[in-house]
């Protein structure tokens, strides 16, 4: 029925006359959404250069030529209406409820109306797809060329719907960690086929792991694809999982998220209570630092300042208790990067045999120490720390935003010296490592050390 055919449409564009079966053509491609007239344009995939993907999405959506409240279907609204026909050709397409006809079609190569025995129909689906009508071959979705002209049925907006929330691909920004406050955390939920309509705020408590809270504001769906944020609060109490269950607009929605511990598992405490994490930032070098040495109870109040001092680790070691000032000695080499005890390895160079000079690389290294999100510092950061020092001595460093003490030192044969504080890197120079030495007799360098010494551990933020 030609009376039934309609117009054509080249996908996104508004209806500005260029859908009409007799509109000239132009091989002049457009630089704006909305071509300032009315021609059929021609001699490319596309009738807009670049490409704008964000056409005719939703009710409101840019250029929609459909009437107050209706819209272009999405291609898996074509697809609900599709599987319902009697018979997948012309004839069930036309004795469905929306009574399809073939409009045939118009050429983006020269504009000539073709192909009286199919019919095309544009879906707002950014990935150009179409349902194809054929009484040759079984109905189906193909992609067609954007500048391509197409029939459009409009579908009614329904406010407050959206198609498709996709739980699946929820992404998740931020790290939750076992103790520590969430700072920054959220998790974006994708949707396709929003419309416009209104979501209601929902404030949830975490299960699982508890202590934590999961709100989605209150807002509107953006027309067509996009995502929702979901902002996560508290502090969660326990290492696992914690998952909000989340209705958005009748789509269930659970979002799962990996609590991580705030030290590595197995660490040993020295003073029974983990090192508490608190940041500080040098102004001059940039760097964040924890704001007190690993197994300090307190920031420094002077350099020497015992209860700043904190523990003594040998490098590359796992603080498996060895790195306790009162932890007892062993003459006995460790095989493995991991000794199954705690104590001090005394009587060699190095606490390992053979060794292994690729401990501690990272926040994700072997047997680093250092809180989740935080690692050893290398060399040059120890080094550029150094050089912002108001003096280069023990009294400078405490000056330093760090306010490193002098905290003595553990060396290899078990015996303890405490005019100095050294501080380890993660860096190594074939057998020796690199340290920070705080000393009271030269000034502050980097120095070679052995890896049995027990030394000062700071961590910087990851």
């Amino acid at each position: 029925d030609a009376d039934a055919y309609g117009d054509l449409y080249q996908w996104g564009r508004r209806a500005d006359g260029h859908q009409c079966r007799n509109s000239p053509t132009t091989t002049t491609l457009s630089s704006t959404d909305q071509p300032t007239h009315g021609s059929f344009i021609v001699g490319a995939d596309d009738w807009r250069s670049p490409q704008n993907n964000n056409l005719w999405q939703g009710a409101n959506g840019v250029n929609n030529p459909c009437p107050l409240g209706y819209r272009i279907p999405t291609i898996a609204e074509w697809e609900e209406e599709r599987l319902s026909w009697p018979s997948q050709n012309l004839s069930g397409a036309f004795n469905s409820p929306l009574r399809l006809p073939r409009t045939g079609f118009r050429s983006s190569t020269d504009g000539i109306l073709g192909s009286f025995t199919l019919g095309f129909y544009w879906s707002w689906s950014g990935s150009d797809n179409c349902l194809r009508i054929s009484n040759t071959d079984i109905s189906r979705f193909i992609i067609r060329a954007r500048a391509d002209g197409l029939s459009v049925r409009c579908i009614k907006a329904v406010p407050g719907t959206v198609i498709n929330i996709d739980c699946g691909a929820t992404t998740n920004n931020g790290s939750l960690i076992a103790g520590i406050a969430a700072s920054g955390v959220s998790s974006t939920v994708p949707y396709a086929g929003g419309n416009g309509g209104d979501y209601n705020e929902q404030i949830v408590a975490s299960a699982g792991v508890t202590g934590l809270t999961a709100t989605l504001a209150a807002g509107s769906f953006a027309n067509g694809a996009g995502s929702l944020t979901v902002t996560i609060t508290g502090t969660p109490n326990a290492t696992g999982t914690a998952s909000f269950s989340l209705n958005i607009d009748g789509n269930p929605c659970n979002i799962i998220r990996s609590i991580l511990p705030l030290y590595p598992e197995g660490t040993v405490h020295c003073g029974g209570i983990p090192t508490l994490v608190a940041d500080v930032t040098n102004p001059s070098t940039g760097k964040t630092w924890m704001d007190r040495n690993l197994g300090a109870s307190r920031v420094a109040l002077s350099s020497t300042d015992a209860d700043a001092y904190g523990d003594l680790y040998q490098w590359g070691r796992r603080a498996d208790g060895h790195q306790c000032r009162n932890s007892p000695t062993t003459t006995t080499l460790s095989s493995t990067d991991q000794p199954t005890h705690g104590s001090f390895i005394v009587g060699a160079d190095d606490w390992r045999s053979p060794q292994n000079r690729n401990l501690w690389q990272g926040a994700n290294g072997v047997n680093n120490p250092c809180p989740t999100g935080y690692r050893l510092p290398t060399g040059a950061e120890l080094e550029a720390e150094r050089i912002t020092w108001s003096s280069q001595n023990p009294a400078g460093a405490f000056a330093s935003p760090l306010k490193l003490t002098v905290g003595g030192r553990r060396f290899f044969s078990g015996d303890f010296e405490g005019s100095e504080g050294s501080y380890f890197s993660s860096t190594r120079d074939g057998d020796y490592p690199i340290a920070l030495r705080v000393s009271t007799q030269v000034e502050p360098a980097l120095v070679f050390s052995l890896p049995a010494n027990g030394f000062s551990v700071r961590c910087i933020k990851d």
